[in-house]
């Protein structure tokens, strides 16, 4: 049987592939509001066109996370194919009376069309999913109060200035909460779901895998300069400091912690390429 290289576990066949990839894929779709009733589709077609590129190059894998994995096979997915206008929406209790057979799309979760799993079980399956996610979250942040509003924040559509106030964070501590509590908050619930943002494909992604080489290379050539600032707005990153402690630590204006951080994730995203 045919097997190729991937980054992430090794020799696979295509279909220990699919079948690795898939439930993340169908979460990343919902995630960026795929139509529900395209999804069988374009997941049928994204792997085909991977297929095609396997077979034209068997290492096309080969270097690839499991994170870039998805990345790639999204970007085959052409769902402009695939949009449907003036869709008729059906519901699933009228199916199910009118079929006399209501077990199959209320109970087992099977409806027609070859046996393809109705659209409403992969819902419950992700509201469970999220809902999991959530508690172990909340649990983890029971005792304080901005995490536990940022978490509220981010699941529901709270107004940010409303949920900055409910968290003790509202006018000029807005900022400071979004970027050093939000967003971990944020980052923690995709990890939980396992959504990556295929959108951003920065350093950081690679760090937090595990690859830290690059950014110590980076310092390394700062240390050989004598720029002991840099070398600090480096570590400041990869600590995931707050600029405002940065800005206290380092004794100079805000606007100089913005430009020397900017500095800093350009070199850090050539260094990760």
């Amino acid at each position: 049987m045919t097997t190729f290289m991937t980054g992430w576990a090794g020799m696979l066949t295509f279909a220990e592939i699919r079948d690795a990839l898939t439930p993340n894929l169908f979460r990343l779709m919902r995630y960026y509001h795929f139509p529900e009733a395209d999804l069988d589709d374009l997941h049928a077609h994204g792997f085909m066109r991977l297929w095609q590129a396997l077979s034209d190059d068997a290492t096309f894998l080969e270097n690839a996370s499991k994170n870039e994995a998805l990345r790639l096979l999204l970007n085959r997915l052409n769902p402009q194919h695939y949009r449907k206008f003036d869709r008729k929406e059906v519901s699933l209790e009228a199916l199910a009376d009118s079929s006399g057979e209501p077990d199959d799309f209320l109970i087992e979760g099977f409806g027609i069309g070859g046996g393809r799993q109705a659209a409403f079980t992969r819902q419950v399956d992700l509201r469970l999913d999220l809902e999991r996610a959530i508690q172990t979250l909340a649990e983890r942040y029971q005792d304080s109060q901005p995490h536990l509003v940022a978490l509220y924040y981010v699941t529901t559509s709270v107004n940010v200035d409303h949920a900055a106030s409910l968290a003790g964070r509202a006018g000029g501590k807005k900022g400071w909460w979004l970027t050093s509590i939000v967003k971990p908050v944020r980052e923690e619930l995709q990890a939980l779901l396992e959504l990556y943002d295929t959108r951003r494909n920065d350093w950081r992604s690679q760090f937090l895998a595990g690859d830290d080489v690059p950014l110590q290379q980076v310092i390394q050539r700062h240390a050989s300069r004598g720029n002991s600032r840099m070398i600090a707005v480096l570590k400041s990153l990869a600590a995931h400091e707050s600029c405002a402690a940065l800005e206290q630590r380092l004794g100079v204006p805000k606007s100089t912690v913005f430009y020397l951080r900017r500095q800093a994730h350009s070199e850090l995203n050539r260094a990760y390429r």
